[in-house]
C-alpha cells in the first residue's frame, strides 16, 4: 500500500495487491498516507508459502480488480 501510494504521488498509476487480513492495515495506511478509502485489490492469505501455480492463480484472479483500479485513473 505504502509503495502504491507513494507511486501515486510521483503521478504514476499504480495498484496495490493485499491479501485478506492485512486489508484493515492497508486501509489505515492509505488514511494516514492521505488517500483515503485508496481502492487495492485483494487476494486469499498467504501468498508467500504456497506453490508458483498458487501464486499465478491469485494473481489471475486479482487481474480484473488491478485493471479496474488503474483504467479508472
Amino acid at each position: 500500500m505504502h509503495d502504491a501510494i507513494t507511486v501515486e504521488k510521483a503521478g504514476k498509476p499504480a495498484a496495490a495487491i493485499c491479501t485478506e487480513p492485512f486489508v484493515p492495515t492497508g486501509r489505515s495506511i492509505a488514511k494516514i498516507r492521505g488517500i483515503d478509502g485508496y481502492p487495492f485489490a485483494v487476494v486469499t492469505h498467504p501468498v508467500g508459502s504456497v506453490e508458483d501455480g498458487v501464486v499465478m492463480e491469485r494473481a489471475h484472479q486479482a487481474l480484473p480488480r488491478v485493471l479496474e483500479i488503474l483504467l479508472a485513473k
